[in-house]
């Protein structure tokens, strides 16, 4: 006996508090609007009442979900065997570095050799994921000086389950009591942070020339579905459209587009400006950006932040992003 197809009247988009194309979307009505043509309802999982719903943002539970953020929490969804697909990647660079008091002597990576490094250790969450990017970063930190984590020590700092998850408290008050002597901070928030105390950067990982220094939760971000929206023709490459519309909108609004990630990060403008740069909203799947993808996910395996391995090009569904390019391309040619 076949089971009837479920109608898809609403689906929920979740977004990280970065620069993303689902911002955009959402503060233009792209999203409202396209989705809108095929009957269809699109809300914000933020905004919903019931808490517990929350949740979605990093396990991906949620049926009939488009996220777009950080790539760890996808990737460790997909570990758990949560039937999601990857249907874009988006690599916008952004600021990242790791930070030291001025008289603690480490003036760059190799300095850092023997030294105490803090991370962050937020056991509420199901996946660590500033635990996991701090220990990115520090990683590609000590790369740039032949060494490795083993030749560091890493200090557990345990943070609160209250407050932002973008604050840098906990590592920040960590260093100014001489409890650790490095911190790894990115983002806008973490340049304010960087900006307005007396602290010294000790390396430039987010705009490193080596794009493989600067892969981390970051970048490049995950565009991940519930695997049966895949199965409902158009929904998935109408979300796409209107991520590919936002993305060229962005690029030819810039000072609208900071206001719109000032109002997501909760940073001033001047530290959006120059802490997101060099980058594009614009979703695609080229081979750069899943081999990208492929090196984050082989070291998250490695130290254990997966629940299990699997094959990341195996997890892409390239479809819904090549039928959207084609016809949104077609559509703006035809109003030309």
């Amino acid at each position: 006996m076949s089971s009837k197809k479920t109608t898809v009247e609403r689906i929920s988009i979740t977004r990280c508090p970065v620069p993303t194309a689902s911002s955009v979307a959402f503060d233009r009505g792209f999203l409202q609007k396209e989705l809108a043509k095929a009957g269809i309802l699109a809300s914000v999982l933020q905004d919903e009442k019931d808490a517990a719903m929350h949740g979605a943002h990093f396990d991906h539970s949620l049926p009939f979900l488009v996220r777009e953020g950080g790539n760890i929490p996808a990737l460790w969804a997909r570990s758990t065997g949560r039937d999601t697909r990857l249907v874009a990647l988006v690599w916008v660079d952004e600021y990242q570095t790791i930070l030291a008091l001025p008289d603690a002597n480490i003036s760059g990576p190799a300095d850092l050799r023997g030294r105490r490094i803090g991370i962050p250790r937020h056991r509420y969450l199901e996946i660590d994921f500033r635990a996991a990017q701090a220990l990115r970063g520090f990683h590609s930190a000590l790369w740039l000086a032949g060494l490795t984590l083993d030749d560091v020590e890493p200090v557990d700092l345990e943070a609160p389950s209250a407050g932002r998850r973008d604050s840098w408290d906990t590592e920040i008050d960590a260093l100014r009591r001489r409890e650790v002597d490095a911190i790894f901070v990115k983002g806008a928030t973490g340049l304010q942070a960087a900006r307005t105390l007396d602290v010294r950067e000790v390396a430039d990982l987010g705009f490193h020339p080596d794009p493989l220094v600067r892969v981390n939760n970051g970048v490049p971000r995950a565009v991940t579905v519930d695997a049966e929206l895949i199965e409902h023709s158009g929904v998935v490459e109408r979300v796409l459209a209107a991520l590919l519309r936002a993305a060229d909108w962005a690029a030819d609004h810039r000072g609208d587009l900071t206001r719109v990630i000032a109002a997501e990060t909760g940073a001033s403008p001047e530290f959006v400006e120059t802490a997101y740069r060099n980058g594009s909203l614009r979703p695609a799947l080229h081979e750069n950006l899943l081999a990208a993808l492929d090196a984050q996910r082989k070291f998250l395996f490695e130290h254990g932040f997966l629940a299990g391995d699997f094959n990341v090009r195996e997890w892409v569904h390239a479809g819904p992003l090549a039928a959207a390019e084609k016809n949104y391309y077609e559509g703006v040619s035809n109003h030309d």
